[in-house]
């Protein structure tokens, strides 16, 4: 048996004991010791950590998850790290999030809105309830976590994050992108119905909000991307973060331009938040920015006087852009947090991998396939 010792970002520690052919998630499952994982399967980088010290054997872990220069790096997938010597890992969330009894991950919630609010994203919110009673049941996650939601009458789960905060009448919102031939997409178009009753797997992942002192907090979000990070910004106000906080939210067509006016609410009621809206290809007579929500960006990295943590969610062109534009203007990596929407192997359908430090793990707004690599 190895010893493994587990480091979190603020610095406290647990060990546990793992065999040579047990992964470390699983040997700490064992020991009632519950890390952040979801797929254990190699394919979505929620248990994404850094290996400091020890030697160790990789399996089943895919190249979205853990690119080939991250793992030169000592990078590992925890549900696929098998210790060849005592190990020490650093983990990129707080010890607070270590679990060490059993917790509850199925619920059981009704429908409550299902409707269109753009060309191409519903609107789903759904409230989670007691089995027995039926009174309303608190889930409880940390915004910018995710949710599997099965379709009724299947063995059929998608994965999206929650766009709200967490609420003692049981309300989740999810914002969902409408996929053609897409399963999920599917089943909200012609068989979601108010007061129906769905399974739900959960909470998972590790996009959250990072403790960073006063630094200024920079959203940015494409299309459904904007569930996660309107999560966090939701929780920011909840709690009267005193942080400089700006959200870039951008789309490419204007006909699939949704919350606006929600989002000017917010503005109007968080004193500390500003509210940046572009849209890529606007039709003739649209009043707001034309481009990209990297150039907004842009335009704010270059007067800031203090270089901010940047959260962002949304496809693999605009997660590239960000990291350069940031990298153009000096933002460190690891003030960078992120989730990445990929293509996965479904016809039609998308997953989002999150990935690592410059992304820890997750599924945001955007349908996916079963999280397969």
């Amino acid at each position: 048996m190895y010893k493994i010792l587990v480091k979190t970002e603020d610095g406290e520690t647990v060990s546990f004991e793992c065999g040579p052919n047990e992964d470390v998630i699983t040997a700490a499952i064992r020991q009632k010791i519950l890390l952040l994982s979801s797929c254990r399967e190699g394919g979505c980088a929620t248990c994404k950590a850094e290996c400091t010290e020890g030697e160790y054997e990789l399996s089943n872990c895919s190249v979205q998850a853990l690119p080939p220069d991250e793992e030169e790096d000592g990078s590992v997938l925890l549900c696929g790290t098998y210790p060849r010597s005592d190990l020490e890992v650093t983990v990129p969330y707080t010890y607070e999030r270590i679990a060490f009894n059993e917790i509850r991950t199925e619920w059981l919630a009704e429908v409550r809105v299902c409707e269109r609010i753009s060309s191409n994203v519903m609107r789903f919110v759904v409230q989670c309830v007691d089995l027995e009673s039926a009174a309303p049941l608190k889930v409880p996650f940390i915004p910018g976590q995710y949710i599997d939601i099965a379709i009724p009458g299947t063995e059929i789960s998608r994965s999206f994050s929650m766009a709200t905060v967490p609420s003692g009448d049981g309300l989740m919102e999810f914002l969902i992108r409408l996929l053609p031939n897409g399963r999920f997409s599917r089943y909200l178009l012609n068989d979601a119905v108010v007061g129906q009753r769905v399974g739900l797997r959960g909470p998972f992942g590790a996009f959250n909000l990072h403790d960073n002192g006063l630094r200024p907090r920079y959203f940015v979000a494409g299309g459904t991307g904007l569930s996660p990070v309107l999560a966090m910004v939701r929780q920011m106000q909840e709690t009267r973060d005193p942080q400089e906080t700006k959200l870039f939210f951008g789309v490419t067509h204007q006909h699939e331009l949704f919350y606006r006016d929600e989002l000017l609410r917010l503005a109007s009621t968080m004193p500390t938040l500003a509210v940046e809206i572009a849209v890529m290809q606007p039709e003739a007579g649209w009043q707001g920015t034309a481009g990209t929500v990297v150039d907004l960006l842009r335009q704010y990295l270059a007067q800031a006087r203090v270089k901010p943590d940047i959260y962002l969610c949304g496809p693999p062109g605009m997660v590239d852009a960000t990291f350069k534009a940031a990298a153009e203007y000096g933002v460190p990596k690891d003030q960078i947090h992120l989730e990445k929407f990929v293509q996965s192997h479904g016809a039609g359908e998308s997953q989002s991998l999150l990935e690592g430090q410059l992304a820890p793990p997750r599924m945001a707004g955007s349908e996916h396939a079963e999280r397969v690599p």
